[in-house]
């Protein structure tokens, strides 16, 4: 979660409006616990007026839930034509983007697509395609990062031991913060392998969490670097120092 908004981050850990709405006659869904995210949006319409009087979720999923979040307080005071027009886009700018998980936005959109074709009667639209479960559940960055400013002149194994144990301890407290933990496997030659613990090891925001540490590592170290997990019990090690 190292390169999430504030917005996101506050969604996140502060949904709105999240529980089951009693009196709901307006109830739309999206998504799939399989894929990882899956939206229960409930909402009560006022018949006469068509306003949207009240918004409430049920989400799975950490990006999902902000999405969710946020999607409330956009529709709430909404009438049913405005809140038709609100898109998937207008729910990743209220959270200052998702990245890489800007599918739960689209997501969101959905359920309230389905649950005002519920109270207008009619046909939901086809669903858009979103992220296949199996690239969503994919945690490491695809690329490597490169660095801001390359090095003239290269640190040795030993010193770039130092750095990258610098680093990650400087983004240990936030991590722990989230109830989550990383320590360093291995590097060998661009490629860091850290072992994800606690919350960060299953949360949807993990792939983030490792372009961010990935991005950090490739500026400290001037050299481009790709950071991946594994699960293997962590046991430090620098190619190329000691055996």
């Amino acid at each position: 979660m190292l390169d999430y908004t504030d917005q996101l981050r506050d969604h996140f850990f502060n949904p709105r409006n999240a529980g089951v709405l009693e009196a709901a006659n307006a109830v739309g869904e999206a998504g799939s616990l399989a894929e990882g995210n899956a939206i229960r949006l409930m909402l009560r319409i006022d018949a006469a007026t068509r306003i949207i009087e009240a918004a409430r979720f049920q989400a799975f999923g950490g990006p999902a839930i902000a999405a969710c979040s946020v999607l409330t307080e956009l529709v709430e005071g909404r009438t049913v034509n405005a809140a038709l027009r609100l898109t998937g886009a207008d729910i990743d700018a209220a959270l200052g983007g998702l990245g890489e998980r800007r599918h739960c936005a689209d997501l969101g959109q959905q359920a309230l697509q389905a649950a005002l074709a519920q109270f207008l009667g009619v046909d939901p639209p086809a669903p858009k395609p979103v992220v296949p479960a199996a690239e969503v559940k994919i945690l490491a960055p695809k690329h490597e990062s490169r660095p801001k400013v390359a090095r003239e002149v290269p640190l040795s194994p030993a010193e770039e031991a130092e750095v990258i144990a610098s680093v990650i301890e400087a983004v240990r407290p936030n991590l722990r913060a989230d109830g989550g933990d990383v320590t360093l496997l291995c590097v060998e030659g661009s490629i860091v392998r850290v072992h994800l613990t606690g919350n960060c090891s299953g949360c949807q925001l993990a792939a983030l969490t490792l372009g961010g540490l990935q991005k950090r590592l490739a500026d400290a170290l001037g050299r481009p670097i790709r950071v991946v997990p594994g699960a293997a019990a962590p046991l430090v090690r620098i190619a190329g120092v000691g055996r």
